[in-house]
């Protein structure tokens, strides 16, 4: 089970460094954390996130992963026997000189 915990400070530097202390806790086993943000407003009321997981990154390769994974195991097999056997009907150009040479 998960839990959210939000928690404010004035000082962006102070929520980075506290940040920081988690992600040290995270590698000594005392806390299991999935991910930090800070969240910055600007002087123009913009929201900025600052993640210490890049999920962009993290879902581009997990779908890239998937993608090639699920090509593999269906898409081939199928292009392979639909390529396949139309090449052994009708050789290449280069195949058919060489046997009519032979004969």
């Amino acid at each position: 089970m998960s839990t959210l915990v939000v928690i404010g400070y004035d000082d962006q530097f102070k929520a980075e460094e506290v940040r920081l202390s988690l992600m040290k806790m995270q590698k000594d086993y005392l806390i299991d954390l999935e991910d930090a943000v800070v969240a910055v407003k600007d002087q123009k009321g913009k929201v900025r996130l600052h993640q210490a997981v890049n999920v962009t990154a993290a879902g581009a390769v997990s779908g890239g992963f998937w993608g090639t994974l699920v090509g593999m195991l269906f898409l081939n097999p199928l292009l392979g026997m639909a390529v396949g056997p139309p090449q052994e009907r009708f050789p290449a150009p280069s195949r058919m000189s060489a046997s009519m040479t032979n004969l």
